[in-house]
């Protein structure tokens, strides 16, 4: 039996599975294997519908043989144990559909992770409440304490990226910004609770950002540009090469195009990307995935 685990952004996760579920007696044909679909809400892999379900499934020996997820989730192992766990099937693939040139920096050295595709996060205020001459259009005007900021629920894959993010290159504003920011709710009630006036300043799903309330709600373009939150396909250690097919799947002209509607920045050269050199340039001038699981990493264990 071969699991398939998929965690991805919610807005996007219902017509990726009904996606997968629509080609699983072909692709079960093609492997010769039973496939079950898994996600991290399944009791199998959690109890309390926590948002970091690997640990534990590598723990109680069920790790998936196919994963497709932020790629926050693998923040808590270190290199060596991703090396010993996955397999390097995503490089031999990266060779065989390259990554399109816009995300080439995301291609990994060791093989290990190819990205599906990437959701962008975005800075959003409350547009009575904060006047345009108070921004510096900059992630560093969450730390501004005239303002009232909001974040969803910390152990969010969102969270951890933007937490990550916030730590590693304002380590010295970061501490108060800690104590002072709200970690509530979900990225779909982000725009809601910032156009009430509740709060000023958030962080949500690029694709959420800009839903409706009559204007009250902005986006503010940085000059750091969106922060990514990569998804990502990876296989256990000693999966067969017939496996590969499930990326064939995602990356196919169908699913690609699908969340390319949604805002997101697709793997595949011929699909569109709305967005300009600097809302990309974290991926432009990605640092490798090192530095960005280390810095999730570092959010994670912080604590005031």
């Amino acid at each position: 039996m071969i699991r398939f685990m998929l965690h991805t952004p919610v807005h996007v996760r219902g017509r990726m599975l009904d996606y997968l579920k629509a080609s699983l007696k072909d692709l079960e044909r093609e492997i010769g294997d039973e496939i079950q679909l898994f996600t991290p809400h399944d009791p199998q892999y959690s109890s309390d519908c926590t948002e970091e379900w690997l640990p534990a499934s590598i723990e109680r020996g069920i790790m998936p043989d196919i994963i497709i997820t932020h790629a926050t989730e693998f923040a808590s192992l270190k290199r060596e144990q991703r090396i010993e766990l996955f397999s390097s099937l995503p490089g031999q693939y990266e060779e065989l559909k390259p990554i399109r040139k816009e995300l080439s920096k995301l291609k990994d050295s060791l093989g290990i992770f190819y990205p599906i595709s990437v959701t962008p996060l975005a800075m959003i205020y409350n547009a009575e409440n904060v006047k345009e001459e108070e921004l510096k259009h900059s992630w560093a005007d969450l730390f501004n304490e005239k303002f009232k900021v909001i974040f969803p629920e910390r152990n969010k894959p969102l969270c951890r990226a933007a937490g990550g993010f916030l730590k590693a290159n304002f380590p010295e504003e970061f501490p108060e910004f800690e104590e002072r920011v709200t970690y509530s709710g979900t990225p779909a009630n982000m725009t809601r609770l910032i156009a009430s006036g509740e709060y000023d300043m958030g962080m949500t799903l690029l694709p959420f950002a800009g839903i409706g309330q009559q204007g009250r709600v902005k986006i503010n373009k940085t000059k750091e540009g969106y922060i990514p939150l990569p998804q990502t396909i990876v296989w256990k250690k000693g999966a067969s090469k017939s496996l590969m097919t499930f990326a064939d799947i995602f990356r196919g002209r169908d699913m690609q195009s699908y969340l390319a509607e949604q805002d997101t920045w697709t793997v595949r050269e011929d699909m569109p990307i709305r967005a300009s050199d600097q809302d990309m340039k974290q991926v432009l001038e990605w640092k490798g995935w090192d530095f960005y699981l280390d810095a999730v990493d570092e959010f994670d264990k912080y604590s005031v």
